[in-house]
C-alpha cells in the first residue's frame, strides 16, 4: 500500500447511503468501495467516526484538484466525508447541503476532532491546510465538472473556529 506524507486534509460530504446501479441502497463507504474511491474516515450524523482507509494510506478521495502549489491531492492530502443522513439522489443531496440545518453539532465536534488529532500527528498539517472539496476542486480547477461540497450548508467560520481552538490546546 502506497502511504503519503499528509500536508492537509480535504473537507468532502455525501449521502449517508445511497442507490448503487442495481437499486439497492447501499452505506457511502460500500458505494465508494464500489466505485474505486475511498477516504480516510467518514463522520455520521450522530459524530461517530468511521474509518475507511488507514492513515497515511493514499486514499483517492480529491481527483483533479489543487491547493496551496500542490496539485493531485490525493498523493498529499487525507480525506474525510461528512454523511448526509438519510438516502439520497444527486438532487436531493445538492439541495442537503445548502441547509445549514443538515450537519449536526456532533459533527462538527467530530470532524473538528479528528483534524486536531491529525494535525497534531503529522506537522505539516495546518489550519492553512485544511479545505473544502469545493475549495481544491471548484470551477477554477474542474470547470467542466466543479464540486460543491460540503456545501453552503456547511458553517466553514465554526468549524474553522473549533479547530483553531483544539489546535491552541495542542500545544
Amino acid at each position: 500500500m502506497k502511504t503519503i506524507e499528509p500536508k492537509g486534509i480535504v473537507i468532502h460530504s455525501m449521502a449517508q447511503y445511497l442507490v448503487n446501479e442495481d437499486g439497492k441502497t447501499v452505506h457511502a463507504k460500500d458505494f465508494l468501495a464500489s466505485i474505486g474511491l475511498s477516504v480516510h474516515a467518514f463522520v455520521e450524523p450522530d459524530g461517530s467516526v468511521v474509518p475507511m482507509k488507514p492513515v497515511p494510506q493514499k486514499a483517492s478521495h480529491a481527483g483533479k484538484s489543487k491547493w496551496n502549489g500542490l496539485e493531485y491531492l490525493n498523493s498529499h492530502y487525507l480525506g474525510v466525508e461528512l454523511l448526509v443522513e438519510g438516502v439520497h439522489s444527486y438532487d436531493s443531496f445538492i439541495a442537503k447541503i445548502k441547509d445549514p440545518k443538515t450537519f449536526t453539532e456532533a459533527q462538527y465536534t467530530s470532524l473538528a476532532n479528528i483534524c486536531a488529532e491529525w494535525m497534531k500527528e503529522y506537522p505539516l498539517i495546518s489550519l492553512d491546510t485544511v479545505a473544502r472539496h469545493s475549495d481544491v476542486s471548484g470551477a477554477e480547477v474542474r470547470p467542466e465538472d466543479p464540486k460543491q461540497d460540503p456545501g453552503s450548508g456547511f458553517n466553514w467560520l465554526k468549524f474553522r473556529t473549533m479547530l483553531s481552538i483544539r489546535e491552541l490546546e495542542n500545544y
